[in-house]
């Protein structure tokens, strides 16, 4: 499946039932150089927070256009700085793919000092009360951020947090992105949201011949189980507080965007 573009479509159908009066934060962390789901959140009506250490021209003009509070920041679980691991994709820079991990599979050996913060602060220095969405995408850095949910107070939850796991390769080959310390990475954030009350989620995944994948995180015995497919490439999984959808719906809005591993490649390259 086309995994940004899916998940687009399902915070433009999902959002305005979450918060109607659009009372709460929306925050991008890791925006990338496409698919700004800023502006996304944005021009829904939501007040919105960008946190990425190197933002494009292109994404300076739409935080000024809306206006959207950018950090030039990792998120992280420090504040001061970290090394940042400038990514790299078929031997050509691509800052999609950097990472505060070193051993990423983007990541490459051109690095950089870059300003960090943690959870706490950056939700203190927006003076946050109510957060609707939580898009996290930072190239194995997840569970880093995620983990701080359990210090979260209730109210401050998002009501639906999105992050991203997987890339470089398939489950089948368990390397990269699927590598037994990134994978134990994903499952570790999807515990932290099991025990924070999450329970209605959706996958999507960049497999061929796949589609989203609804599952209901508390039922789910994640010592034994996961979500995945076997083919599993690279995807997002949503997870929602205390709020659920009917699976015809969610099939429904992902319904146009089949696809498979090609668009992964090209996706990523996408500047």
């Amino acid at each position: 499946m086309r995994v940004e573009a899916c998940c687009q479509a399902l915070f433009e159908h999902l959002l305005p039932d979450l918060d109607p009066d659009r009372q709460g934060l929306c925050v991008d962390v890791g925006v990338g150089t496409f698919a700004f789901y800023c502006e996304q959140f944005a021009r829904l009506g939501f007040a919105t927070v960008a946190v990425e250490p190197s933002p494009t021209d292109k994404l300076r003009a739409i935080c000024q256009q809306y206006p959207i509070q950018l950090f030039e920041q990792c998120l992280s679980d420090r504040v001061g700085t970290q090394t940042l691991h400038m990514g790299q994709f078929a031997n050509l820079a691509n800052s999609n793919f950097s990472s505060l991990a070193a051993d990423w599979f983007g990541a490459s050996g051109t690095t950089r000092e870059v300003p960090t913060l943690d959870l706490a602060t950056l939700l203190g220095q927006v003076s946050a009360r109510q957060i609707t969405a939580f898009k996290l995408d930072i190239e194995g850095w997840e569970p880093v951020v995620i983990k701080q949910f359990a210090a979260l107070p209730v109210e401050l939850l998002p009501q639906v947090v999105m992050f991203e796991y997987g890339g470089g390769s398939s489950r089948a080959q368990g390397d990269k992105g699927w590598s037994p310390k990134f994978l134990e990475g994903t499952m570790a954030c999807l515990k932290t949201l099991q025990q924070r009350g999450y329970d209605f989620s959706v996958m999507v995944d960049y497999a061929s011949g796949t589609e989203a994948r609804v599952f209901d995180l508390q039922t789910l015995d994640l010592a034994e189980e996961s979500p995945f497919y076997p083919n599993g490439v690279y995807g997002n999984i949503l997870c929602f507080y205390q709020q659920r959808f009917s699976e015809a719906r969610i099939h429904r809005v992902c319904a146009p965007y089949g696809g498979g591993l090609a668009n992964w490649v090209v996706s990523k390259l996408v500047s």
